[in-house]
């Protein structure tokens, strides 16, 4: 594992993996939930598979095909109907050879990534059903050697506030070199800054399947983190707060990484784990979350936490350290997972007899430190969703968090609509009001602790879409 020297310098930097997690445990009452589905256009798509979705944290979602993307008002639409389309448009391709490959939503940008490109739109919200030319188009696979793959968004600030507002976006492709970030920031309109960041996956054979950041939290330990997971289910992370150290190629190696894998010469399989999220828990203390499709036969750990400890390299110990969520509360096939962003809850999509199921866990202190979850605070419902024909699941989920309540949305890659409110009676007050933003992910002066409160304009909610991709089930080497 690399770790650089500022890692060692924040004063959080300890063992604090073996230590336990000491906050109170809430637990929900009750779930209601109602369902709906996207408008599709006249031109019924024949293949429905081909469609995905993606969802941003104010609840707009895009429904994308081969070629084109249709967004949605999901949170603002009259819940017992059809959700209108809101607008449409098409991406012009420059071969017959090149698709649309992934889309995320901010509350102000669209990152849409094809076989070739990364393009990235703005003001979506009020295009009053036109979407205007990208304000930035890059070509970005390198003469062909480098497949873009997976793709996430974050964006701190709103246009038009006082705060200023800026984004990252990460796309995430194949090889060592397997994660570029691409920043943006809001003057007078949204602009392209310079210096695009690599960051390194070493020892990785295989495709990003999914790319992500952390929540925007004030208190997190190690401050913002981006992360990825390949198809052959070793996690990366790394703490681009803490100033690192980018040579003149503008490379920057991971302060954390996990071979999930259980050993050399036991069988696990290439794409097992369906999705990878990131916990920072009520203490503030860094995780990561994998759902595990489990094939039979199969000795990767089912479901599990893991915490991010960078000081720890040596790769058994690094595996003891990943905590499955017991079987009483989790089954062995679970197709997506999202994580609250006071680190309270655990929301996720689990394979059923007839119908998939949604669950949602809250997350306690585990015996010996880390994060598990309990049987005894779960609850079960319903969840009409369906993943896509692909070895992808295509199901994306924002949660939000209300008064004394949860909010989810979730939507599948067949345009499938499910709102769920979670009843939390003794959930603590998510600081969200009157304070300082926090500067942009990758920063150029050391990770700076002082605790702050969130400005109005950082999102408490938090989404994820699991990844495109179809790679048949593959056996890894031992």
């Amino acid at each position: 594992m690399s770790i650089t020297s500022s890692t060692f310098s924040h004063p959080s930097a300890r063992r604090y993996s073996l230590a336990a997690e000491h906050f109170r445990v809430s637990a929900a009452s009750s779930v209601s939930h109602t369902e709906s589905r996207l408008q599709r256009p006249r031109q019924l798509f024949t293949r429905a598979h081909n469609v995905a979705t993606s969802i941003s944290p104010s609840g707009w979602v895009a429904a994308y095909s081969s070629h084109q993307i249709r967004l949605y008002n999901v949170k603002g639409a009259n819940r017992s109907r059809e959700v209108p389309i809101e607008a449409s448009f098409n991406i012009p391709m420059l071969s017959k050879h090149e698709e649309i490959r992934g889309v995320a939503l901010s509350n102000d940008l669209i990152a849409v990534i094809t076989h070739t490109r990364l393009l990235v739109y703005d003001e979506y919200r009020g295009s009053g059903g036109q979407v205007r030319e990208p304000l930035h188009e890059q070509r970005i696979d390198q003469d062909g050697s480098w497949t873009p793959r997976s793709l996430a968004i974050s964006q701190v600030g709103a246009p038009g506030n006082e705060t200023e507002a800026r984004a990252s976006i990460a796309v995430g492709g194949e090889g060592e070199g397997g994660v570029k970030i691409f920043r943006y920031r809001y003057t007078a309109g949204w602009n392209k800054q310079p210096n695009r960041l690599v960051l390194r996956c070493p020892r990785n054979n295989g495709a990003i399947k999914v790319v992500g950041f952390s929540p925007s939290r004030p208190d997190a330990m190690f401050g913002p983190m981006a992360y990825a997971l390949t198809t052959g289910n070793r996690l990366y992370c790394w703490a681009i707060g803490l100033n690192p150290r980018v040579g003149v190629s503008n490379r920057v190696d991971p302060s954390w990484q996990i071979d999930c894998n259980s050993s050399s010469n036991e069988r696990a399989y290439r794409d097992e784990i369906s999705t990878a999220t990131f916990i920072t828990s009520p203490t503030g203390r860094p995780y990561m979350l994998c759902t595990v499709d489990h094939k039979p036969g199969s000795y990767l750990y089912p479901t599990f936490i893991v915490p991010i400890d960078m000081l720890q390299e040596d790769a058994q110990s690094l595996r003891q350290l990943m905590k499955p969520i017991p079987e009483s509360a989790i089954g062995q096939s679970v197709l997506a997972g999202v994580a609250s962003y006071n680190g309270y809850f655990l929301v996720v999509v689990e394979k059923g007899m007839k119908n998939n199921m949604f669950k949602l866990l809250s997350l306690q202190g585990a015996a010996g430190g880390g994060l598990t979850c309990a049987a005894a605070r779960m609850q079960t419902w319903d969840a009409r969703l369906k993943a896509s024909s692909t070895d992808s699941p295509g199901i994306s989920i924002s949660i939000e968090e209300q008064t004394a309540a949860l909010e989810l949305i979730a939507v599948d890659a067949h345009g499938r609509v499910v709102y769920s409110r979670i009843s939390v009676p003794d959930m603590p007050e998510t600081r969200s009001t009157h304070v300082t933003p926090r500067r942009e992910p990758i920063a150029e002066l050391p990770y700076n602790p002082k605790m702050r409160e969130l400005s109005s304009d950082e999102s408490s909610r938090h989404s994820t879409a699991a990844s495109e991709l179809a790679d048949g089930v593959e056996i890894i080497p031992g």
